[in-house]
């Protein structure tokens, strides 16, 4: 690096809060002819009367480039995000600083959206933030930023003092006048570990029954089997260093999308931590190893919160007690669309609750599936999840299919057409569905089961609505359970036909937010 060195002005509030990764100043980690990135947003400049610069920023990256000449200035337009641009620069670099301007704003919470992207894209490369805004006293902890500047604002002053901590050994002080770190305590690093079955399964049933409500509680001789599951679960905890117990724990697998063989669905199941070391970082710690990895993994196209099979929870329960914390972290959950919070349900029905209707058959005919039908029935399921974005649809039909258990499969027919399909599955006889869904059985002895409701509502040749198809179909799938000696039966992962339901004697069961995002 260049020896000459810049002097911090004492006037501005500017300080470093904390440095997790050792990497101020630059010169630590640079070496000549390194890039250095700065990535600023496209704002209107701290005083538009002024005549010296369009970019409000510019002073920041001149006085970097005193020092190490090799500084990149790229700023970033709300309307169009981080560009392949943007990303063609990050693989460049040897680090990247990230500027923003707001927190707790609308503008804000977008900035901080695109940070989370550029940390993504940045992988091993340290990434610097540098807040020109005032921060709340604790949320900042959460986003789990591991170098942290701030100052007031962004004037010429603030922005020469940010260069200054950037690049000279602070001796004391940092030529702040306020001590923001008095309310920002640093963040503790939280070292992850893979989980063992044998050694952590007591404790993290013990934390799931402490974590989630009394609805989800499950006895360890259920939950054990559902997280054991080598070769598709990937799962990760993280311990108190004072004592080794564990205080958080984040479950994630993988499925298979289609029959291609190469796509695949990754899952994160559940994140949970201890109560009283929440706020701390840990599930964001959990969180971003989690989705890295998963993303890494070849064919996953997409990461979804909650799980496909085997089924933990749909997506994350509803009301959603911590949105903000999901938001934060890129999830989006506040419409009624595919992955960005569209409500799901799963129901209930007491058979004694409710006497069997009796219905005309409509032209339709319901039967066990037969070997015959078996690649009709696959196909269907396929076409249909990925037309509808229900994942695990036909990775759950094909292994049944594949089993002793293809009788469990119900089909409808108009003529000859083959419209409807759901899974039936009854405690613990072995089939794929019965050892994948935990909830019939938490509900009661003799709870049968439906799953993975497929419905070709988009054949014009169709004669019945949907709303009569599904009628019919839950009519033969209760026939079958009862005459295995079934007393009710739970259908889960439901995101329409609410009505029908509640016409036939169901109640609601539990309601989720249907959440992913492309990879």
């Amino acid at each position: 690096m260049s020896s000459t060195r810049l002097t911090a002005i004492q006037t501005s509030a500017a300080a470093l809060l904390w440095d997790h990764q050792d990497s101020v100043p630059l010169g630590k980690i640079l070496s000549d002819g390194d890039l250095v990135l700065l990535l600023t947003p496209a704002i209107i400049p701290f005083s538009p009367t002024s005549a010296e610069t369009s970019d409000p920023f510019e002073p920041l990256g001149q006085a970097l480039a005193r020092v190490h000449p090799w500084i990149r200035h790229v700023p970033y337009i709300k309307d169009r995000g981080i560009t392949g641009v943007h990303v063609a620069f990050i693989k460049r670099a040897r680090t990247v600083i990230f500027l923003l301007t707001g927190f707790s704003s609308t503008e804000g919470a977008y900035q901080l959206e695109l940070a989370d992207v550029v940390r993504e894209v940045c992988e091993d490369r340290p990434m610097i933030m540098v807040a020109c805004c005032k921060l709340p006293d604790h949320e900042v902890q959460e986003y789990g930023f591991q170098t942290m500047l701030q100052s007031p604002g962004y004037s010429p002053t603030d922005l020469e003092t940010i260069a200054a901590l950037l690049m000279t050994e602070q001796q004391g002080s940092t030529g702040s006048t306020t001590t923001p770190t008095s309310t920002l305590p640093p963040r503790q690093a939280w070292p992850i570990q893979p989980w063992d079955y044998e050694r952590d399964l007591v404790e993290i049933h013990m934390l799931w029954q402490a974590c989630l409500p009394a609805q989800f509680h499950l006895s360890r001789s259920a939950l054990g089997p559902l997280l054991k599951r080598d070769g598709y679960a990937m799962h990760h905890v993280v311990r108190n260093p004072s004592d080794g117990k564990i205080v958080g724990f984040c479950a994630t697998f993988t499925t298979f999308a289609d029959s291609s063989g190469d796509r695949l669905i990754g899952s994160i199941a559940v994140i949970i931590v201890r109560e009283s070391f929440r706020d701390r970082g840990i599930g964001r710690t959990l969180h971003d190893e989690s989705y890295s990895k998963l993303s890494k993994i070849r064919g996953v196209g997409r990461i979804q919160v909650g799980s496909t099979f085997p089924r933990l929870l749909y997506g994350l329960p509803a009301p959603v007690s911590n949105p903000k914390w999901f938001e934060n972290r890129g999830w989006k959950l506040g419409e009624p669309s595919a992955g960005r919070g569209r409500p799901v349900s799963d129901w209930f029905l007491r058979f004694a609750d409710s006497p069997i209707p009796t219905l005309a058959s409509a032209g339709m005919t319901f039967r066990a599936c037969q070997i015959t039908d078996a690649q009709q029935v696959i196909d269907m399921a396929s076409r249909e999840s990925e037309r509808k974005l229900c994942f695990g649809w036909y990775d759950q039909y094909a292994r049944t299919v594949d089993s002793c258990h293809m009788g469990d499969i119900i089909i409808g027919f108009e003529g000859e057409n083959l419209v409807a399909a759901a899974i039936t599955y009854i405690p613990d006889n072995g089939s794929p569905c019965a050892t994948d869904i935990p909830w019939p059985v938490a509900i009661g002895q003799r709870i049968g089961g439906v799953s993975c409701i497929c419905i070709k509502d988009d054949d014009p040749d169709m004669a019945n609505r949907r709303d009569s198809v599904t009628t019919r179909l839950l009519q033969s799938c209760r026939q079958l359970l009862n005459e295995k000696g079934m007393v009710g039966m739970f259908v889960d992962g439901i995101r329409s036909d609410e009505n029908t339901f509640v016409s036939l004697g169901f109640r609601k069961w539990a309601d989720y937010r249907d959440v992913w995002r492309k990879v």
